[in-house]
């Protein structure tokens, strides 16, 4: 992909974080991404809905990158790269200073009712995101209770890591999906069997863990 293609994409990503969807213009991005015209916009892209397709398919990809990578490295034990995963997520919130939130979520709120092209791309970066989480469930299986759900777990993690990441944006507090990190961690901890938390938790935090 070029490099003003990665421009403009990166452009519009800033400008739909901060404003949505809807309210951030072709012109808006073509000032922000210091193109010359429209046609230079139009010689990447067909529209602005194109456009908002490509946006979010790089944050995927983006995130996938750096964040669900984590779960599928074979050297690390199945528990320790979901706490490792969960803290990604921390880090990246922590490096926007707690603005921003999920491009995901931001996009879903917006758009999933208004918009079918986007409630079924985003429907699919969650499904591919959950497909990931349960992977690793899978692979985790020998450490967990026997009735563990690994689709509901999966999602529940999701949506809880989501809203985090909305209460953080709300608040502008890293402190906030630190906080709900701990519990999460914690909450996934209660499916473990002995032996596995101490991969997930810290050992100060496990006294906590029911």
């Amino acid at each position: 992909m070029g490099n003003r293609r990665l421009q403009i994409l990166d452009a519009a990503a800033e400008l739909i974080s901060e404003r949505g969807f809807t309210q951030t213009s072709i012109e808006d991005v073509i000032k922000h991404s210091k193109l010359s015209g429209k046609s230079h916009f139009y010689h990447y892209f067909k529209s602005k809905e194109e456009l908002g397709f490509e946006v979010l398919n790089r944050q995927f990809e983006r995130f996938a990158e750096r964040g669900l990578a984590i779960l599928r490295e074979p050297m690390i034990d199945p528990m320790e790269r979901m706490g490792l995963f969960i803290d990604a997520i921390v880090t990246l919130q922590a490096e926007r200073g707690g603005r921003g939130g999920s491009p995901f979520g931001t996009l879903a709120a917006e758009m999933a009712d208004v918009h079918e092209g986007f409630r079924l791309r985003i429907e699919t970066v969650f499904e591919r995101w959950a497909s990931q989480l349960r992977s690793l469930l899978w692979e985790a299986r020998p450490q967990l209770h026997d009735d563990v759900d690994a689709v509901r777990l999966s999602r529940f993690i999701i949506a809880t890591l989501e809203g985090a990441l909305l209460m953080t944006r709300v608040k502008r507090d890293v402190g906030v999906v630190e906080g709900i990190a701990v519990d999460l961690k914690r909450f996934i901890a209660m499916h473990a069997k002995d032996g596995a938390v101490g991969t997930l938790v810290p050992a100060r935090a496990l006294a906590n863990v029911a």
